[in-house]
Parts: structure tokens; sequence; C-alpha cells
């Protein structure tokens, strides 16, 4: 009953209110829903943010256990391995994370985000349980995600050795930069990664059907502002709310720096796909990296 009952209160108030109100609830359920909690993640219940600091996703227990299953899923079909040492690139709050603390015990992981409650949380809880995952806050220049950043992103050196690295993750980062940012991303991985290393990133592809699909209003992103290289964002103050980056441009750039990419295209752009493909991890284009 309250979630509706707030829901036509929010309607009258301002946006720093509603915020608020969002926050109020979600701290709320966070304590009723404890015991749920509990059932879901047993032991490493401890290791759960309260609802109110999931930023990176809907916050919900149910689908926080959900999401972690299937991103499980996805490292293991894209070579992960127990003894890896990986980088997670915009990590979150473990929602990626906290699948792999059993799975790499012979292995390590680093991730790193610019939200610093997210690092926080994961350093305080995870990492004092598990001193092989470690996390890091970056302070990258986001007009949309961090104005007040000091590092911008096509700048950032990554704090970690050459070739350090067996296994590298980037999930909806991609999805939120523009081309000269990306370039520069790419050059890092390559750096970090082992000859022979691997990884996920998720796009949106710009290629004849997605962006046919987005000329007929079939997508639910609506990239039609042109940027530089080709790609695309939906909207015309070069915000990063969502940026779209053509598929040609995106593989001769890894290939250049010695990454080879293979895709999954998935259903944001309007794209049917096979049914057992049909969740919200299937709703990104994935790509499977390889380091020659």
């Amino acid at each position: 009953m309250l979630k509706p009952i707030l829901r036509s209160i929010n309607r009258f108030l301002p946006p720093k209110g509603r915020e608020f109100s969002r926050f109020a609830y979600a701290g709320v359920k966070s304590l009723v829903d404890i015991p749920l909690k509990n059932r879901l993640f047993g032991d490493k219940a401890d290791l759960v943010p309260p609802l109110y600091l999931m930023r990176d996703g809907n916050p919900d227990y149910r689908e926080f256990k959900q999401n972690g299953s299937v991103w499980f899923d996805r490292f293991l079909s894209f070579g992960l391995k127990p003894a890896d040492r990986v980088l997670d690139i915009g990590c979150g709050i473990g929602r990626k994370t906290i699948p792999l603390l059993d799975f790499l015990a012979r292995g390590s992981y680093e991730g790193i985000d610019p939200v610093q409650g997210q690092v926080q949380w994961c350093s305080e809880r995870i990492t004092r349980r598990y001193p092989n995952f470690r996390f890091h806050r970056a302070d990258l220049w986001s007009k949309y995600y961090n104005p007040t950043g000091k590092i911008e992103p096509s700048e950032y050196v990554f704090p970690f050795s050459d070739g350090e690295f067996d296994f590298v993750i980037l999930s909806s980062v991609f999805t939120h930069m523009f081309s000269a940012d990306m370039l520069h991303y790419i050059s890092e991985v390559s750096r970090l990664l082992k000859p022979g290393g691997g990884g996920m990133v998720t796009f949106f592809l710009l290629n004849r059907e997605s962006e046919a699909l987005i000329e007929g209003r079939k997508s639910t992103v609506n990239l039609v502002f042109e940027t530089e290289d080709g790609s695309r964002a939906d909207n015309s103050d070069r915000l990063e709310t969502a940026v779209g980056h053509q598929e040609a441009f995106v593989m001769e750039a890894f290939q250049r720096r010695g990454i080879t990419m293979e895709v999954e295209y998935g259903s944001w752009c309007g794209r049917a796909i096979e049914s057992g493909r049909a969740n919200g991890y299937s709703y990104q284009d994935f790509a499977r990296l390889t380091r020659t």
C-alpha cells in the first residue's frame, strides 16, 4: 500500500522532494525486507547493500540476486576462470561482484568506480572478508554523472601494471562515454590485459540494422544526435545519458590494439532476439574480447 501512496504524492513534489521520498521509502523497505535478504543471500547477506544505496540498478533484493546470477553465467560463458585476475571497470556496489567471491578463491579482483559511496561500502564490507577483492574510486569527470570530477576520462591511467589482468569487465561504461574517452580506455584495456586474456564489454552498437530501427522509431534509446566519429547521443547537450558507437569504428579500434571482438546483439534498438536470451541482460550489445 505504501508505494502507490508515495507515487501519488510524488507527482506534487519538486525534484529534491521526490528524491528524498524515494530514499525514505527505500530505507524503510530495507528494514522490512531484512528477512528476505537473509533468505536470499545466506552468509553473504551482510555484504549486500541496503536498498537506498543501490544506485546501479533497480533497488530490489530479488532483482539484485537475479542480476548477479545472470552476470556470473555471462562471465563463465565469456571465459572467466577461477584463478583469473579480474578488473571490473564501473564495478558498482557489488551486484556483479558477490557471485564471484567464492569462485575467484584462487584469483583476485580489482573494482573501479567513480561513486564514493559504492566504493566505500564494498571496501568496508567485501574487502574485510575477502582481501583478494579490492575497490578503488576514480574521480572521473562526467558532464551528467559527475560534473565535479577532477580527472578527464581521456587522461586517466589505471593504477595497475602492464599485462596484469586475465579478464576485464566494462558493463554499461562505453554506453555513457564519447569516442575520445572510449578510445583511451581501449588503449588502457590493451595495456592491462595479458596476451591471451579476455573480457566482456557492453555497447549500443550502431550499424545498418540498429540505425534503421532507430529511424523507424522502434528503438528504446533515441540515439539521433550526431557526435564525433559517427557516434550518437540521446540528447543535444552532450550529456552522457546514452551514447552509441559505430560498430566498425569500435572493432577497428580494438583491432589496432591487438584485441579481437565477437558481438552478441541485444534488443535495445527494437531488434528481435531468440526467446532463450529474452532477459534484462540481452538488452545491450555484448562483446567478447580476446587479447592476441
